[in-house]
């Protein structure tokens, strides 16, 4: 971090300055102490390093945040769409829309648009993702999440065959999986680490699970996204 920046910034949120990120540059926010509880977004290949330096802090899946005067983006053409919600906010709806249509921009998409797509548009299974989402280090039962989602368990493994093409179970377990590979590929966590973080109870489970899953261990995985972190 550039030497004064941080002071720089605590100035500036004294003075009543709206402080925003773009992608990573969140975590120069968060570096700085600077985000308390709000609720921030960046790019999702960034999320896991993101999320287990800074597990306090809430990350959530959606194109940009403007949550009191942090303003956070995932980049991109998230970007525009996070400055005209600024415009909109502080100026005007109407001032901003004036401004999409000069840049060519096209109406403003809702912050809370996911940036990844949806498996299925079932408003009960998305709720469904988001839950075991919510809780990859220690999994839920399928049993519990369906009396949260107000279904009985077999109705819950009914709709999610017929949306998915699965159960509950092996698409809570793809969660997990695609969780630990962003995790090999963004993060410096050992072998272990990546596995309790992922709801597994040991390294030996994990990697047997993980080499079923993807034919590499972890470790050959992550070398071959990471030259130079062998042995990890």
């Amino acid at each position: 971090m550039p030497s004064g920046l941080a002071a720089f910034l605590h100035r500036a949120d004294r003075g009543g300055a709206i402080l925003g990120g773009i992608d990573t540059g969140v975590a120069v926010l968060a570096s700085c102490g600077l985000l308390g509880s709000r609720s921030v977004v960046l790019h999702h290949e960034a999320e896991p390093e993101f999320r287990e330096t800074w597990p306090e802090i809430d990350v959530i899946d959606a194109i940009y945040a403007l949550d009191d005067r942090r303003l956070s983006a995932a980049g991109g053409t998230a970007t525009g769409d996070a400055m005209l919600a600024w415009m909109a906010r502080t100026r005007s709806p109407a001032f901003a829309d004036e401004v999409a249509q000069d840049l060519v921009h096209g109406s403003m998409r809702p912050a809370a648009q996911s940036q990844r797509p949806q498996d299925t548009t079932d408003p009960i299974l998305q709720a469904m993702r988001s839950l075991m989402l919510a809780h990859l280090e220690a999994p839920l039962p399928v049993e519990e999440i369906a009396m949260r989602l107000g279904q009985s368990p077999r109705q819950l493994r009914s709709r999610c065959s017929a949306a998915l093409g699965q159960t509950p179970s092996p698409y809570y377990l793809r969660l997990r999986l695609d969780h630990a590979r962003a995790l090999l590929k963004g993060t410096r966590m050992s072998v272990t680490e990546i596995a309790l973080a992922t709801g597994f109870g040991s390294h030996a489970g994990f990697s047997r699970t993980f080499r079923q899953a993807t034919g590499l261990t972890p470790r050959a995985f992550r070398t071959r996204a990471q030259p130079g972190t062998q042995g990890r």
